[in-house]
């Protein structure tokens, strides 16, 4: 049989055929998988796909829809497939008490006669499909200001040709007391008609001047800690995490989102395009307090929370935006009471683009180091243009689009996410010219680079508690009077003030632009 084959040729080729019989004997037997793809509304619908090659024993797969804080088979069935097929039709049931639109979904198939989850988990991700207020942006031009509450009739902010403001709204405040009843879900909320009347206002009069309004949610201390995660609790801060980690938390979030989502949607109250979720979350000790060192567990727990609000008001306004925030601090180590910017933002991102992806925007507060110090236009060590720089200020902006602009960070549509510079401000304690040159070169720098939608002067009056500090960053002193910062902010573009301030830099500022 094996005639003029010599002994090794007839051992290879045993060899060969034992390995190819052992190579498809694994193949054979390779792990079942399955994977969840995408959550998606389809008109009154929500439709869940992937793949799957897991069989259950009683033939059927179950689709479980779970809360933020659930895991394994914990949750609800609301769909069926047969063994082999991945694909999950169910109602949305907007604002019912059986509503998926906050959901996450996984596949559940009995394995040894118990319900084992065997998918990874979705949330749906394009709530604005069922919005019933969507309303048109007022995209007039990044120039910002946060205005003084106490000179919203004064004609300051459109004088100085400013198209978008931000302003604190603070949870504490509006969900405890009443006056506004609210049905959600099959429940019945209340919030403080006094305070919801300040943001009406505020609103409604920015609207009244063209100017765009972003409201940043803030998660103080109220007498209902409801909202405040149980890991945030029984401790002194500023603000505090958003509670997504149990169902009381769960519930009353999706009801402020909701709330919030279609008061501010053109429905009369004023419209507010854009929401920024917390202050400077990664410095998590004073500004979004948490009780935990681990980067992955605080951002999961962020990102819950957000998801939340990003579900809840685009589905009743689908072209409000919805931002993270961030602070100055970029590459530095992180501390015991802070994470460096970028890889909380790292770990946020990785969290959410494993359960959908979704269109979240970045808030950025790219103060100067030191604060006290206004000029920003001149390179130093702290800030530099590589992605370990340690800060990131108006003089390297460029490091944090470009970090959003690698394939892992982009949006569902593969587009680079936009970054508002939602607070910055410049001093004139050290001079008002040193202050005019830094808002004429902030200007100029957030000009030059396509991804920033907004650039924010953090005050229009100076604050007496930070001119204590020696930090007068308004463009009005406290008497109202125009600092010199006002009429260069007014006139932020135009040539003959850039060459004003530069001769006042003693230097060219278009030769410090970083270009993008």
């Amino acid at each position: 049989m094996f005639k003029g084959k010599s002994i090794y040729t007839v051992v290879l080729t045993a060899f060969a055929v034992i390995l190819l019989l052992f190579s498809g004997n694994i193949r054979t037997h390779a792990a079942a998988t399955a994977t969840l793809q995408s959550a998606l509304i389809q008109g009154s619908q929500v439709v869940v796909s992937g793949t799957c090659s897991v069989t259950s024993e009683d033939g059927i797969l179950h689709l479980y829809a779970q809360e933020t804080y659930m895991t394994g088979a914990q949750g609800v069935e609301v769909a069926q497939a047969p063994n082999g097929t991945a694909i999950f039709t169910f109602p949305l049931n907007k604002n019912t008490a059986n509503s998926n639109l906050f959901k996450k979904f996984t596949i559940v198939a009995i394995k040894n006669g118990v319900p084992t989850a065997v998918s990874n988990s979705v949330y749906i991700t394009n709530p604005e499909a069922a919005a019933g207020h969507t309303t048109p942006r007022r995209d007039g031009g990044i120039k910002g200001m946060l205005p003084a509450a106490q000179l919203l009739n004064a004609n300051n902010l459109k004088d100085l040709g400013v198209k978008q403001v931000t302003y604190n709204l603070l949870l504490g405040r509006i969900t405890n007391g009443g006056g506004i009843n609210y049905q959600y879900n099959g429940k019945t909320y209340s919030f403080n008609s006094s305070y919801v009347a300040e943001y009406d206002i505020v609103a409604k009069r920015m609207n009244a001047q063209g100017i765009q309004v972003t409201f940043i949610i803030l998660n103080d201390l109220g007498a209902d800690q409801t909202l405040i995660h149980p890991l945030s609790r029984g401790a002194a801060a500023n603000y505090y995490a958003l509670n997504a980690a149990d169902q009381a938390g769960v519930e009353k979030l999706e009801a402020v989102a909701s709330f919030l989502g279609q008061r501010y949607s053109n429905t009369g109250n004023g419209t507010v395009d854009n929401w920024i979720v917390g202050n400077e979350v990664n410095a998590r000790n004073p500004w979004n307090f948490m009780n935990t060192g681990n980067i992955n567990q605080y951002a999961a727990e962020y990102a819950n929370a957000f998801r939340i609000l990003y579900n809840g008001i685009k589905s009743e306004n689908g072209n409000a935006q919805v931002y993270v925030a961030t602070d100055q601090q970029w590459a530095v180590a992180s501390g015991p009471s802070y994470f460096g910017s970028r890889p909380f933002l790292v770990a946020f991102n990785d969290y959410v683009k494993a359960q959908g992806n979704i269109d979240w925007r970045l808030s950025s507060h790219p103060y100067n180091v030191p604060l006290y110090d206004p000029n920003n236009w001149t390179p130093t060590r702290y800030a530099t243009h590589a992605q370990n720089s340690r800060y990131v200020t108006m003089q390297n902006i460029d490091v944090i689009t470009d970090f959003l602009s690698q394939p892992e960070l982009l949006s569902p549509t593969g587009a680079v996410r936009t970054v508002k510079l939602s607070e910055v401000g410049y001093t004139s304690s050290v001079g008002e010219e040193q202050q005019a040159i830094a808002v004429t070169y902030a200007f100029l720098q957030a000009m030059s680079n396509k991804y920033v939608d907004g650039l924010i002067i953090s005050r229009e009056l100076d604050d007496a508690s930070e001119i204590a500090q020696g930090l007068a960053v308004g463009v009005l002193a406290p008497d109202g009077r125009h600092k010199l910062a006002y009429e260069y902010y007014k006139h932020a573009g135009d040539p003959n003030y850039l060459a004003q301030a530069s001769a006042l830099a003693g230097v060219d500022l278009t030769s410090r632009i970083t270009l993008r």
